[in-house]
């Protein structure tokens, strides 16, 4: 049972600013330091644990709100989402969502510009799986090699800057055997 001496403790400890020291990545649980207070292992806030959920770890050294409800850090809460000197805020923008990862990779949208930039870290790699389709309503420009497994429909016009292969055979430089005048057909192309 509280007394009267415990009053301005448990008032100092409701809420108070500290670091993450320790994650447990298993338990989805870390240690908050808070002053000389060092927490046992309490949850973190995440955006959504429900029927949809996330995930995001917390970094060691990330700074956070430490809630304890009746001033009690053994039932604390760890709020993230605090910009630090070890952790400063990427951007300035007032229009921007930025997503930064320890690696370089960056998601980022700007709803001034309307424009939305996915990058991975060299040797990145992005996939995306879709049983139904993927569409893609725009101009589409493709910045190296292309490799299609399945088969390709185009339903309109096809252009190629240089050539176009099939079967091993070039359509701008192929030659046909047979050649005659008149209303015969050529040979297969070489």
């Amino acid at each position: 049972m509280s007394t009267a001496r415990d009053l301005p403790r448990q008032s100092n400890n409701q809420i108070r600013l500290g670091t993450v020291a320790v994650v447990d990545l298993a338990r989805g649980l870390c240690r908050v330091q808070a002053g000389e207070i060092q927490t046992d292992f309490v949850p973190w806030f995440v955006p959504r644990a429900g029927a949809v959920i996330e995930w995001s770890a917390p970094s060691v050294g990330e700074q956070v709100l430490l809630l304890s409800p009746g001033g009690d850090v053994s039932g604390a809460l760890a709020l993230r989402g605090l910009y630090s000197n070890q952790f400063p805020a990427p951007s300035s923008s007032e229009s921007e969502h930025l997503v930064r990862f320890p690696d370089g990779a960056l998601i980022r949208y700007d709803h001034a510009s309307h424009e939305l930039v996915a990058t991975l870290p060299g040797g990145g790699k992005a996939e995306v799986t879709a049983d139904g389709g993927v569409t893609v309503n725009g101009p589409l420009t493709v910045n190296g090699d292309t490799t299609i497994n399945g088969e390709a429909n185009v339903s309109q016009t096809l252009t190629a800057a240089t050539d176009v292969i099939g079967g091993g055979k070039s359509l701008k430089g192929h030659k046909h055997t047979g050649v005659q005048t008149g209303g015969g057909v050529s040979g297969p192309p070489q």
